[in-house]
C-alpha cells in the first residue's frame, strides 16, 4: 500500500498499528510575492482550482497572471514557491525585470558621470538569484509560450484541520483536504452500513487511479477512500457500501 499516509487529527489515530502509516506535516505557505492572493485561492488549493481561477480573471491576456499560473501549475516551483520565508522574495521574470530597470538607471547615471558606455545587463551581468544562476541567465531561460504542467496531484493537507472533523482519515497517492466532503461521504457510509455487520470503518481520499471510490481491507478495517475529485452521491455511497459488505 506505497503512499499511504494519516492525516487529519493524528491525535485521535484508531489504526496507528499499520507500518504504513506516517505523519507528513504540512508546509506553512507565506505567499511571499502575492502569488495565490492575486489569484483569489487558498495554497490549498489544486490545480484545478488554480487553472478555474486563472481563466475566471482572464488570466491569458493577463502577463502577471500568466507568470503566476505557470509557477503555480508545476509541482517544482510551486514547491520552490510555498518554501519561501517571510522576508525573502520569490525570483520570477517580474523581480527580475525590476531590478534590470534599477540597473538601467544606475548605468545612465554612471555613464553620465564618467562617459562610460555600460549597460543595465554589463552591472547585472555578475549577480547571482538565490539559486545560483546568474540573473540574465535566468531571463533567457525558458519558454515564453505554453505551460510546464507536470502532471502531478499537489494539493497541500491543511497544517491545522478544522474543529468540525474530529478524526483521523488516510490518503492514498493523495493530499486532499476537503473534509466538508469527506464529513459526508463518512456519514452517508455509516447510514448505509447501519445493522450490515459491517461496525468499523475508516475513510480517506484516494488518487491511485480513476474509480470513483475503493475499499482497501490492508489495515484491519475496511478502509473506503473516496477519490479526491468525486462528487459524493447517494448512489456512489450505495455502492461503496455494497462493496465493503461483499
Amino acid at each position: 500500500m506505497t503512499g499511504l499516509r494519516i492525516a487529519g487529527r493524528p491525535e485521535h489515530i484508531i489504526i496507528s498499528t499499520s507500518t504504513a502509516l506516517a505523519l507528513r506535516p504540512a508546509p506553512v505557505v507565506h505567499d511571499v510575492n502575492g502569488y495565490y492572493a492575486r489569484l483569489d485561492v487558498s495554497p490549498t488549493a489544486t490545480k484545478r482550482e488554480i487553472r478555474e481561477a486563472y481563466q475566471a480573471l482572464g488570466g491569458p491576456n493577463d502577463a502577471e497572471l500568466t507568470e503566476i499560473f505557470k509557477v503555480l501549475i508545476n509541482r517544482e516551483s510551486r514547491a520552490a514557491y510555498d518554501h519561501k520565508q517571510p522576508g525573502s522574495t520569490f525570483v520570477d521574470r517580474a523581480v527580475v525585470q525590476a531590478i534590470l530597470r534599477k540597473a538601467a538607471a544606475q548605468a545612465a547615471q554612471e555613464n553620465a558621470e564618467f562617459g562610460t558606455g555600460r549597460t543595465a545587463r554589463d552591472i547585472i551581468g555578475t549577480l547571482a538569484e538565490e539559486t545560483g544562476n546568474p540573473l540574465l541567465q535566468f531571463l533567457a531561460s525558458g519558454s515564453t509560450e505554453g505551460f510546464d504542467d507536470d502532471g502531478d496531484r499537489d494539493r497541500h493537507p491543511r497544517s491545522d484541520p478544522p474543529a468540525a472533523w474530529p478524526y483521523s482519515y488516510l490518503l492514498l497517492a493523495s493530499t486532499c483536504d476537503d473534509v466538508d466532503r469527506l464529513a459526508r461521504w463518512r456519514e452517508g457510509l455509516a447510514q448505509a452500513l447501519t445493522g450490515r455487520g459491517c461496525s468499523h470503518f475508516a475513510v480517506g481520499f484516494h488518487a491511485f487511479n480513476d474509480l470513483p471510490f475503493l475499499v482497501v481491507r490492508d489495515i484491519g478495517i475496511p478502509v473506503v477512500f473516496l477519490h479526491e475529485e468525486a462528487t459524493v452521491t447517494g448512489e456512489l455511497i450505495t455502492a461503496a457500501s455494497t462493496a465493503v459488505v461483499a
